[in-house]
């Protein structure tokens, strides 16, 4: 261990008193060696000897040196009785400069005045009194454990000191950084993007890349939360290879990123490094045993072409790697004003199809399915159409996206179910042959929990029967969603009957035909927009007659639209038509006529 000195300073009237001290406290090298048998071994520290003839100028040199930070170990007092309360006034400011010093009084046997001043003092485990006589090695005992406290004191301090500097530090680490990656966060990437631009001039030029990994979604809900962390972790890492002095990095939340690129010259080195980001993100990811595959997508804005506020770049690199997920992802795409019309006309729409919801300015329509045989009515399809203030009419494929997109069809949807089973009662109610009304239900319904209690209480509201409903499920919703089957084997459960919608348009699943408790098929309009025309149609059609038959389902061709289609049904057994060539969607009151009117042949 290495020798630590430690200063001491000697207040005194006595300038012979100073010389003691100095000559008892700076020994020979045999008188320490003695005292260090005497401390078990201890290394004794070096004494650093000041002298000051009274309390002021003490107190002036104690105030220096605990100004530049070499403060005083320990203090001897040789304050005469008399002058006590002045003794008691300098100690007093002594630990006011430092509260550590130790203090010794060295007094007379005969005085009791010290003892009795303790109360007054407080801070009594820094003093002790010393009484006269008293011998060299007394002093030097007294000397080394007194100094020897005060190095554990302060090194006590210093430790609490450095550990609170170090807590103070992983704070404002926690505080500016993602605790996942150890990236900048939202907040302090914000405020550097601030500060860039305030001292950034209008010819430098940097570009800001959004980041947003595809598929992410999927991974978290298949494999869990902790693989989508363990996902973002590992991504972080390969994103961090990328950066260098010119690259400012940060996760603004989930599964999006963005890379800040300085002093670039151009377009095309931000594509390039954009690309390389593509390439890592393709690599794949071993998590949990498991080897995972994504893809990101990369909006791309720059300063100053593209804004010249921090939030205003943000949101359009934003923009533009939205449009790199519309366009297939895995993809990069820089902002541009079409992107900001684009982006301006989608919040447009939205903003009205929440309005709509609110407003009620949705209305229905049916189109007619017949029996092929005796070409009667015997069921509708429920369409939905959108009254829009200023733009008419508005058909489904127009708003129906958007609605699922921002989960606006769960509502609708509900809407759609509620008042097409109404009308359909009130129709039942007017004496009218009854019939089944088909409604379409999304798969985002399908999710919701307890779906088909939803289906119940509206069934239960309305007084339908539910062999008057049919639900209508596109074959690619329970294709690519297998945790539906549960939920339409709950509806089942309910009375109404069930079909695959749009069958042999997606990836056709003859497991679900096996599994799922279904009805009925609908044969997708494409097949037969090329009757006459391809005959792998119309083999086809006639597979799906013939399998559907053999399963004992109903099947149904829709978007019939001439006689050529409707006899080649016909002539292949497919018990059910709907199509222009019957009839287009009908109002309700039109609808109604229709029905007073069953009998009579299309």
């Amino acid at each position: 261990m290495q020798q630590r000195d430690v200063r001491i300073l000697v207040i005194d009237q006595s300038p012979a008193a100073h010389l003691d001290f100095i000559k008892t406290l700076t020994c020979s090298q045999t008188a320490v060696n003695a005292l260090s048998s005497l401390q078990s071994g201890a290394i004794l520290p070096k004494f650093l000897i000041d002298s000051a003839s009274s309390s002021e100028e003490g107190l002036q040199q104690i105030m220096e040196a605990s100004k530049h930070g070499n403060s005083y170990a320990l203090v001897f007092m040789d304050i005469h009785a008399p002058t006590v309360n002045e003794g008691i006034d300098t100690i007093k400011k002594i630990w006011g400069f430092d509260k550590n010093i130790q203090v010794v009084v060295c007094t007379t046997p005969a005085s009791s005045v010290w003892e009795n001043s303790f109360d007054e003092l407080g801070n009594t485990g820094n003093l002790l009194i010393l009484k006269k006589p008293f011998d060299s090695l007394a002093v030097k005992q007294l000397a080394c454990a007194l100094t020897k406290k005060w190095q554990l004191m302060q090194d006590s301090y210093e430790n609490l000191l450095s550990s609170r500097i170090e807590l103070e530090k992983k704070l404002i680490f926690q505080a500016s950084h993602d605790e996942m990656t150890g990236l900048l966060n939202r907040y302090s990437f914000m405020e550097y993007l601030h500060r860039l631009l305030q001292i950034t001039l209008k010819k430098q030029m940097f570009g800001l890349l959004f980041i947003d990994l595809d598929r992410f979604k999927l991974i978290n809900d298949s494999l869990g939360h902790s693989a989508g962390d363990a996902l973002i972790s590992e991504f972080s890492k390969r994103l961090q290879t990328l950066l260098d002095d010119d690259h400012i990095a940060a996760r603004m939340g989930g599964d999006e990123f963005v890379v800040l690129v300085k002093n670039i010259k151009g377009r095309e080195e931000l594509y390039l490094y954009a690309h390389k980001i593509l390439k890592i993100s393709t690599m794949p990811f071993e998590i949990f045993d498991r080897t995972v595959s994504i893809t990101s997508s990369i909006g791309i804005s720059m300063f100053p072409s593209d804004g010249d506020s921090g939030d205003e770049l943000l949101r359009r690199a934003d923009a533009a790697m939205y449009y790199a997920k519309e366009v297939g992802a895995n993809q990069i795409q820089f902002y541009s004003e079409e992107l900001n019309r684009h982006a301006a006309e989608e919040l447009e729409k939205e903003t009205d199809l929440r309005r709509a919801v609110v407003n009620h300015e949705f209305f229905l329509c049916y189109q007619p399915q017949f029996d092929t045989m005796t070409e009667k009515l015997f069921a509708v399809e429920t369409l939905i159409r959108w009254c829009h203030p200023n733009k008419g009419v508005v058909l489904p494929m127009d708003f129906i996206p958007l609605s699922e997109e921002t989960g606006l069809i769960v509502p609708i949807g509900e809407w759609v179910l509620r008042a097409a089973c109404k009308q359909n009662k009130e129709w039942q109610n007017q004496k009218l042959a009854p019939i089944r009304v088909a409604v379409n239900i999304s798969g985002q319904q399908l999710k919701q929990p307890n779906f088909y209690k939803t289906v119940s209480d509206v069934l239960e509201e309305t007084k339908l029967d539910p062999q008057y409903l049919v639900l209508e499920i596109t074959e690619n919703t329970i294709v690519s969603n297998p945790g539906v089957v549960n939920a339409i084997k709950e509806l089942k459960q309910t009375g109404v009957k069930i079909v695959v919608d749009n069958f042999g348009a997606g990836y056709s699943s003859l497991n679900c035909l096996r599994d799922i408790p279904i009805d009925g098929l609908k044969i997708d309009r494409s097949f037969l927009q090329n009757i006459k025309l391809d005959r792998g149609d119309e083999v086809i059609i006639r597979a799906i007659v013939s399998m559907a038959k053999s399963l004992n389902l109903d099947v149904l061709a829709e978007g019939v639209e001439s006689s050529e289609q409707l006899n080649f049904l016909k002539a292949n057994e497919c018990s059910s038509v709907q199509g222009f060539y019957f009839s287009k969607p009908l109002l309700p009151e039109e609808l109604k006529k229709f029905l007073q009117e069953l009998s009579v042949k299309i």
